[in-house]
């Protein structure tokens, strides 16, 4: 299955790169997945502020079926979105908690005492779309942050994405 892999996290662009063609990374300068793409001979393009509308014009036009989204800085507008296509986003947080941007940090903000991954479809809504995967990450006191934080994307989300895709290509 062709994809188009969108955002910054390393550890899923590697999974979806696993269980699908990626035929275009679109990320942003400097990501943590920009050596790594252009080390690896993906085909990368950059998004901002000024080129996003191309780029939303690009994943509404691509013959790429999945368009997945982990670490995305833009919402996709609905004029944008192909329903024929599968939209996905991976997001971290137990949906429907903490939507938007700043999940984790909001989560450990309110001495939540676990968080987790959210393998979703994308809607013109922020977050909203069907759940297809979750999983937990309980919280230790002793963790520090960036300890949770590997956990989470290093192998939380790679597990929940691998289970997500696995999910959707036996249908």
């Amino acid at each position: 299955m062709k994809s188009i892999f969108l955002g910054t996290r390393l550890e899923a662009l590697k999974e979806v790169s696993l269980k699908t063609k990626v035929i275009k990374v679109i990320t942003t300068k400097k990501s943590f997945i920009d050596k790594y793409a252009n080390k690896n001979k993906f085909n990368i393009s950059y998004v901002d502020k000024k080129n996003k509308m191309n780029i939303f014009n690009f994943i509404k036009n691509t013959d790429a079926k999945l368009i997945f989204s982990s670490g995305f800085p833009y919402k996709i507008p609905k004029k944008f979105i192909d329903y024929k296509k599968i939209l996905i986003n991976s997001h971290p947080s137990l949906l429907p908690k903490y939507k938007g941007l700043t999940p984790v940090r909001d989560a450990l903000k309110n001495n939540e005492t676990e968080i987790g991954i959210s393998v979703h479809y994308m809607t013109e809504n922020l977050d909203e779309g069907k759940i297809i995967k979750q999983r937990k990450l309980i919280i230790k006191k002793e963790q520090s942050i960036d300890k949770i934080y590997k956990i989470l994307f290093s192998i939380i989300e790679p597990q929940t994405i691998k289970s997500a895709i696995n999910q959707i290509i036996k249908k």
